[in-house]
């Protein structure tokens, strides 16, 4: 009896196995990429040796494992051939060449070595909505008027690139841009999944809407990934947009640990950033083949996101944000392995990263944002106030309203009678103010018992050392495919260069009020100007705001709440 029943045992596990392995081939069948576990058939092999050499009954259960590995070896690998698309564009935020030329990143490698690269140099402010709409838009900040980051598609004031591409009648695929809520319909198809600052999961067509669902009920910082908003209607819908096996398993997997044990704050940090940039891979490039958009474009930024928190522990030799970039090798990796013959990839960020500078109580304070924003609101006029390290930036949109917000802080004095803050002007930008603290000597002391125009202290500054990355101005710029040179190096390239450079390679033409020039590829001639577009473009219902709690999350804004 002790004998009989392993063998009854292995038997009924051979059924299962079988019964997985065609489930599996049966979804495949529907989504070609879902297998994407090869590796799964060589336990599946090994288990059928182990019923051949065991004998009796457990031969029934080989014979079972044996159809079971040939119907997962049959369902792997999708055999979709190249991708449709002719211009792609991969925005990794905040990855600068520091990182990836230290780390063991093969594809960035091997790429590097076929394709063209430079530094991306960024401009001031250095923060994500205004780097990412000057990319789109070949235009700086006092033309685009993005200056903040609650602000909504309708606030660019110029056009970009996706509408070119689809006034000149191509279909467009756009995931995760910055500034492009909320989403609307491509005349000539496509699909369209807002970035991170959307408030609402709206998306285009609408069964994509499931990802924001995700992104939005699942904040860095919470413990679980959704157990209780989780239900096995969001996973179908998942699947229907096509999430991979591999990232089911990632996402049960991580349920489970959380059951079993509580993670620290960090590695469910880097988790869940981690399953999101599975995610947005998966349905991404199902959504290519369905879809098939000519110019398309993909933003990861977890790069980002894990640099701001974790800059520290790389720097001493951490795994946090190692992982990020080694998922975005992976994902650059896939994207050049399946795009065309003919097909070309931009490969970009809007910034660098380094260390917060050192200064004040050892590096450790940071100015807080949202009692000034308040008080600059209701005081003067209406502001948006971000934090960039130990600076702080004023959007206040144009240059007769930043200097009244400029003769207000003046105002704005310590216990001393000095100006609580340092002011100055961004180049380029004339709408914009950027605030340092005059005294950074900052202590427990000081923060209990002083005052800054007439409230505590601790209202505009705080002592912590939870963000010790900030952006830096050296990206990354990489061209690859048809009619890029290889193992070319080309300096220093613009920010303003990248609009340009992204619409040579999809061979439309920039606008003369376009500054740059693009890379790479020859420009087609220029047209004057693409803006008259902004007045045929129909934008959708939106909800109001912006994605707030991931602003928090990432140290844009803050009260000063622990949370």
């Amino acid at each position: 009896m002790s004998f009989r029943l392993p063998q009854s045992v292995f038997l009924l596990s051979g059924v299962v196995a079988l019964v997985a392995s065609a489930s599996v081939a049966a979804i495949d069948s529907a989504h070609p990429m879902f297998n994407d576990l090869p590796r799964v058939a060589i336990g599946l092999a090994f288990a059928a040796t182990i019923g051949v050499v065991w004998g009796g009954r457990a031969r029934w259960a080989a014979v079972m494992y044996i159809v079971a590995t040939g119907a997962w070896l049959a369902s792997s690998g999708d055999r979709l051939g190249p991708l449709p698309t002719r211009m792609l564009v991969f925005g990794v935020d905040g990855a600068t060449w520091q990182v990836i030329d230290r780390e063991p990143l093969p594809n960035f490698t091997r790429l590097a070595a076929r394709g063209t690269r430079a530094n991306l140099i960024s401009m001031e402010p250095m923060f994500s909505p205004l780097l990412w709409t000057t990319i789109a838009s070949g235009r700086a900040v006092d033309d685009h008027g993005v200056r903040g980051f609650r602000v909504h598609t309708e606030d660019c004031k110029v056009a970009r690139w996706w509408d070119i591409a689809e006034e000149s009648g191509a279909a467009v695929g756009l995931y995760k841009w910055l500034v492009d809520y909320p989403p609307r319909t491509f005349a000539h198809g496509g699909f369209w999944v807002p970035g991170w600052l959307a408030p609402a999961p709206d998306t285009w067509p609408a069964r994509l809407a499931v990802v924001k669902e995700v992104e939005l009920g699942n904040r860095l910082r919470r413990k679980t990934i959704g157990a209780r908003g989780a239900s096995w209607d969001r996973a179908r819908r998942l699947l229907g947009v096509g999430v991979r096996l591999s990232t089911f398993g990632e996402a049960a997997a991580w349920t489970l640990r959380e059951w079993i044990s509580t993670s620290d704050e960090a590695t469910r940090n880097v988790s869940l950033q981690l399953l999101r940039g599975d995610i947005d891979r998966d349905v991404f490039i199902e959504q290519l083949y369905v879809e098939r958009p000519s110019v398309a474009s993909l933003n990861y930024y977890a790069v980002d996101g894990l640099g701001h928190l974790y800059w520290d522990r790389y720097e001493a030799g951490g795994p946090e944000l190692r992982a990020a970039y080694r998922q975005a090798d992976a994902l650059l990796g896939e994207l050049a392995d399946r795009i065309g013959p003919h097909g070309r990839i931009l490969v970009v960020s809007d910034h660098g990263f380094a260390a917060v500078d050192a200064a004040g109580s050892a590096g450790q304070f940071l100015p807080l944002t949202e009692r000034l924003r308040e008080r600059i609101s209701a005081e003067v006029t209406p502001v948006d106030v971000t934090r960039l390290g130990h600076k702080l930036v004023v959007g206040a949109g144009d240059s007769e309203r930043a200097a009244t917000v400029r003769a207000w802080l003046a105002s704005l004095v310590d216990a001393a009678g000095n100006p609580f803050y340092q002011v100055v002007n961004f180049p380029g930008d004339e709408g914009s103010l950027a605030l340092t603290l005059t005294d950074e000597a900052l202590s427990v002391e000081r923060l209990a018992t002083e005052t800054v125009g007439g409230e505590p202290i601790a209202t505009y500054v705080t002592l912590t050392a939870t963000y010790t990355g900030m952006h830096e101005k050296h990206g990354i710029f990489l061209a690859l495919g048809a009619g890029v040179p290889r193992g070319a190096h080309v300096g220093d390239v613009p920010l303003l260069d990248a609009a340009p450079t992204i619409l040579a390679g999809a061979g439309l033409p920039a606008a003369m009020d376009m500054p740059g020039r693009a890379q790479v590829w020859p420009e087609a001639p220029r047209v004057a100007s693409w803006d008259w577009l902004l007045s045929k473009l129909a934008v959708g219902a939106a909800a109001p705001g912006v994605n707030e709690d991931m602003l928090r999350e990432l140290g844009y804004i803050d009260d000063g709440t622990k949370r």
